[in-house]
Parts: structure tokens; sequence; C-alpha cells
């Protein structure tokens, strides 16, 4: 009888480590823009590989969470064949998820009351409730033009955004078995560029098996990021006095305490940098 009464307190306390477990997850504020996601017990033998968070995390047998959703919600209301999508198209689609996960979303959406009423905050690099709201708000009249040409705008959430100062435009067009992706900000320098191979990132069109669709995405999402978003983010930033993660928005104080270690050489490029105007 004692031996019964041990396991029936025995249990709730189980629980309850179960949901301090569950609490001290790193991935709560990320994975669950997952439809139907379930907290994930954390444990010493807990493999964080397998869990896909960002775009750059996907493999050949599990797309991240966001990348799925975008990827049948284009499926669902593209109105082709699947035979009839190009996989260039497929390319924009993922271009897309990379750029809500940097902060960019559709130039002139309407953001849900969750995120307006939080806007205004110093910065945020990824907020999984913008990615997780606009992953199936892709906008289906950027395929419209077909012959694998694309041109939309997309624009960083800030509090200072005035639709026009933090926006950019992005124009692709298909080369041979290139993307040529070219991101226009509204004002300042000319632009960023880069060119994706499509076969070798895109080898199927295949709406059965998602992640089949895809192959070599860590190394293509850092490109995208590097070439194209990071860049654009970093120069608009210069607009505004807050700090972010770029050489201009490091505080005074904190680039003093840099600048101590380096050499007279690596001082004055430092402050060429800082100095530069767009």
């Amino acid at each position: 009888m004692d031996c019964d009464t041990g396991e029936q307190k025995a249990a709730p306390l189980q629980n309850l480590n179960d949901e301090l477990q569950r609490s001290r997850s790193p991935l709560e504020t990320v994975a669950e823009e997952a439809e139907g996601y379930q907290p994930i017990l954390v444990t010493p033998c807990t493999e964080w590989k397998s869990y896909p968070l960002l775009v750059e995390d996907s493999t050949r047998l599990r797309l991240a969470p966001s990348l799925e959703r975008a990827l049948r919600y284009f499926f669902t209301h593209r109105g082709k064949n699947v035979t009839e999508i190009s996989r260039s198209d497929l390319l924009i689609v993922l271009i897309y998820v990379i750029a809500l996960e940097t902060g960019l979303i559709p130039k002139g959406a309407t953001l849900p009351s969750a995120i307006w009423s939080e806007k205004h905050h110093c910065y945020r690099s990824f907020d999984r409730r913008l990615v997780h709201h606009f992953a199936t708000r892709l906008p289906m009249d950027w395929f419209r033009a077909g012959a694998g040409s694309y041109h939309f705008e997309l624009e960083l959430i800030h509090e200072k955004a005035i639709r026009s100062n933090l926006s950019c435009t992005v124009v692709a067009f298909c080369s041979g078995d290139l993307l040529i992706v070219n991101l226009l900000p509204y004002h300042g320098l000319s632009g960023f560029s880069t060119a994706i191979p499509i076969s070798y990132h895109v080898p199927a069109v295949n709406a059965d098996r998602l992640p089949f669709c895809y192959q070599y995405l860590q190394g293509l999402a850092v490109k995208v990021k590097n070439d194209l978003l990071i860049p654009f983010r970093n120069h608009v930033y210069r607009f505004i006095p807050t700090v972010s993660p770029s050489l201009q928005g490091i505080p005074p104080e904190v680039m003093l305490k840099v600048s101590a270690h380096l050499d007279s050489f690596s001082q004055r490029n430092v402050k060429l940098a800082l100095n530069t105007t767009p």
C-alpha cells in the first residue's frame, strides 16, 4: 500500500520535472512557428541537429517548419500543375523565407496585432511570430510574370520605417541555369547581387515530398544572407540611430574598447568605415 502511495506521489513530481525540462528548451521561441508544434523534451541526450530551426538547418529528410509551411502554401495556391512549375519559382519561395528570418516582409503588408504592439524595439534579428504569420502569406502575384522573371518589394520591420526609407526592390531573372538576384535599396547604394545555380539547389519539383525539392541549403541560405539581405540591413541601419549587428550599430563605448586592441592601420580602416556616409 505504501509502495502504491509512493508511486502516486512520484508521478506528479516526474510530470513537474518534465515541464521544467521543456521550459528550458531554447527552441520555444523559434520552433513554435510550426503548426502543431509539440514542446521538445530537453535531455542530456537531445540531438539538436535533428531539429531544423532556420532554412539553413534544413536537410533532404526534413525542412525547416517555416520553409515547409511556405512551400505548401505555394503549391496549394499556385494554380498550376506541378509539371508546369519552374524550379526558379521554388528558389523565390526560399529567398522569401530567408528574408523573413532576416526581418524583412512584403512591402505594405499588414503586421499582426501582436507584433505591431511591440514594434518599438531597438533591434530584433528574428521574430518567430513574424515568420509564422507571413510564411503562409506569400504574395502569389510575384509569380505571374512567368518566363523566369520576378520583381517584388520588401521592407525592414522597424519602429521608424515609413514604407520607403527601409524598403528595397528585388529583381530576379533566369540566365541559363542561373538565377540572377538583384536587391536594390530605396536610396543610398546601387544595390547587391548574387547568382544561384538553379538545378544544383532545386533538383526536382515535388509537391508530395517537399524535402526533395531542395538540397545544400546551408550554403545557399548563408550565401543569400551574406550577399543580399545582411548587407541591405546593415545599409539601412545607417539611417537609424540604434544598436544593430553591424559596424555602425556597435555602441561607441564598445568601439572604444575594440579600438584599443587594434593596430593603427586597422583603427584607420574602422574609422573610415564608421564615417562613410550612405
